[in-house]
């Protein structure tokens, strides 16, 4: 396939551990990068594992492939190497259990990894996770001619930075995510009366997204009682009900509207119709945050935890407020503040729409990958690294 110009264009796969329907930012993103890149005329395909249950019809770029085992998202590929023959790109999507080394075992294409985040969670689990990714990073970064991270900021903060060593974090590039500015814009949807009580939370509510701290946001909002709002939580999952009692039992239950998983084509216009968006994560598992850039293209501010990665998409003070991750009281007062500031929370929506249009459109983020594509398609030998520009912070 060649390109407009005449040149020609890799073929790439995708390789990701979860893809739409199922909800999560990692599958989102190879979603988009799939999708732009099949409309530009790249020959693209997509491998994940077959869902446990039964899965939605899927476009004919995208494999499904039947797990040898599976544990919650993890799923064993073993015959990963052989289905991604012929291709001269292989884009890993990590963390990857069960997928990440057969995709670095596949000998012809240049492996290019995204590292998502660092794969975190309470208990046994937990260090399961962590043996896992000290056994197996420095494998997958010897084999990675390139490692994309959405921010430096986070990669130094993560379990990759360590385990890369000086040589691999010299393959380490700057690319942050995107978000479509054209299908989340600013619009005047409800009354100004109606705007100033909307606070909207979008996440997965099943147990790989315990982080997402929706209880501290409950708690939080139950001591905001004297201000008008109405909080909307798009997102499902097994915890959903656990939720839900804890807002009845806080007293708000009827102040909290749970929407469930809501269609592509509905999930713009709350974003409208909210006049601020929250993500209260807990922890480090939140690497960047693609709801707080929906928000950011829709034109209302963001308050969020001050994590890694997810302080270069909100900017203190300018496009939103940032508060010390499961510090409930400072949430409630970031709330207040911006609640009770309709003007205020307005000026930071707006703010928010132009740095989106600026630094973190979707065209802009692929026009980087192609750069990537073209560069280590082209040349076997290692290149030398360049960054993408990142935002200022």
């Amino acid at each position: 396939t060649l390109s407009p110009q005449g040149d020609p264009l890799p073929s790439v796969v995708q390789v990701t551990p979860v893809y739409p329907p199922y909800g999560g930012g990692m599958g989102r993103v190879a979603f988009e990068y799939a999708g732009r890149l099949l409309r530009r005329g790249y020959p693209v395909r997509v491998v994940t594992p077959r869902p446990a249950g039964p899965g939605e019809a899927h476009p004919p770029h995208v494999r499904l492939v039947r797990p040898l085992l599976r544990a919650g998202l993890g799923a064993f590929l073993p015959g990963l190497p052989f289905l991604l023959k012929g291709f001269e790109v292989v884009h890993l999507h990590y963390p990857f259990f069960g997928g990440a080394l057969p995709a670095a075992l596949a000998r012809g294409p240049a492996l290019v990894t995204t590292y998502h985040m660092d794969p975190l969670a309470p208990g046994l689990k937990g260090l399961v996770f962590k043996l896992s990714s000290r056994l197996a990073l420095p494998f997958l970064v010897r084999r990675s001619r390139r490692i994309l991270v959405s921010s430096l900021d986070y990669a130094r903060a993560s379990a990759l930075w360590r385990l890369a060593g000086e040589k691999g974090r010299e393959k380490i590039e700057e690319h942050p995510l995107g978000v479509d500015i054209d299908r989340f814009h600013p619009g005047e949807t409800q009354s100004s009366e109606e705007r100033t009580r909307a606070v909207l939370f979008v996440g997965s509510l099943d147990r790989a997204h315990y982080f997402k701290g929706l209880e501290g946001l409950l708690r939080a909002l139950a001591g905001v009682e004297d201000l008008p709002w109405r909080l909307d939580v798009v997102g499902a999952g097994e915890l959903l009900d656990r939720y839900r009692e804890a807002a009845r039992e806080l007293g708000i239950g009827e102040r909290v509207r749970f929407l469930g998983k809501v269609s592509d084509r509905e999930l713009p216009r709350l974003y409208r119709e909210a006049c601020l968006h929250c993500m209260p994560s807990t922890g480090r598992s939140e690497a960047f945050g693609l709801v707080a850039l929906e928000a950011a293209a829709s034109g209302i501010p963001t308050v969020a935890s001050d994590l890694p990665g997810v302080r270069t998409v909100v900017e203190r003070g300018i496009t939103g407020l940032l508060v010390p991750p499961g510090d409930v009281s400072a949430l409630r007062n970031a709330l207040a503040e911006l609640l009770s500031d309709p003007e205020r929370a307005a000026r930071m929506g707006r703010a928010a729409r132009r740095r989106a249009e600026r630094f973190f459109s979707w065209e802009k983020c692929v026009d980087e990958l192609e750069r990537l594509y073209k560069e280590i398609a082209r040349r076997p030998e290692e290149p030398t690294r360049t960054s993408s520009s990142p935002p200022p912070s």
